[in-house]
């Protein structure tokens, strides 16, 4: 064994010479110091911040999720008798997907974007996409819907 290994062939650690419970004696804290006030606030501004943050990721995930939900419920169309009912299904779908886009907008009005924009850039962009895609579907159907409609009604 070299001269660096102990008994059980590995290395002594700087930290094993420190004993494990005890404190540093004359270093208390003291909590009402204007150091520690600043930090606390410091502290209380981050975690707004991160709470922030993860409620807008957090919606940006559920916006992709409803809206490939409202693609998906679109496809499901077999019948004419289905059509009307998918749709209003559709319709309620999309309306609660504009409250989430809203309130991203809301937690986001009065803040620094460079702050957020990776939270919502590359969801967003995602979901701006997916909601197109089914808000045009959507319409598509109930175009397709309306044109029937109207050709049965002449006939």
């Amino acid at each position: 064994m070299s001269s660096k290994e102990g008994s059980g062939g590995f290395r002594k650690r700087k930290h094993d010479n420190f004993p494990h419970n005890q404190r540093r004696e004359g270093k208390d804290v003291n909590s009402s110091s204007p150091v520690m006030l600043a930090f606390k606030s410091f502290q209380q501004e981050l975690d707004a911040r991160h709470d922030k943050y993860e409620r807008l990721v957090k919606l940006s995930r559920d916006i992709t999720v409803e809206s490939k939900r409202t693609i998906f419920l679109l496809h499901r169309i077999t019948s004419a008798p289905d059509m009307e009912e998918i749709l209003t299904e559709s319709e309620v779908k999309l309306d609660g997907v504009r409250q989430k886009i809203l309130q991203v907008a809301q937690e986001l009005s009065g803040e620094d974007m460079h702050q957020f924009h990776r939270a919502i850039t590359t969801v967003l962009s995602t979901n701006k996409v997916q909601y197109r895609a089914s808000w045009q579907r959507r319409n598509v159907l109930e175009s397709a819907s309306i044109i029937r409609n109207s050709g049965a009604e002449r006939r």
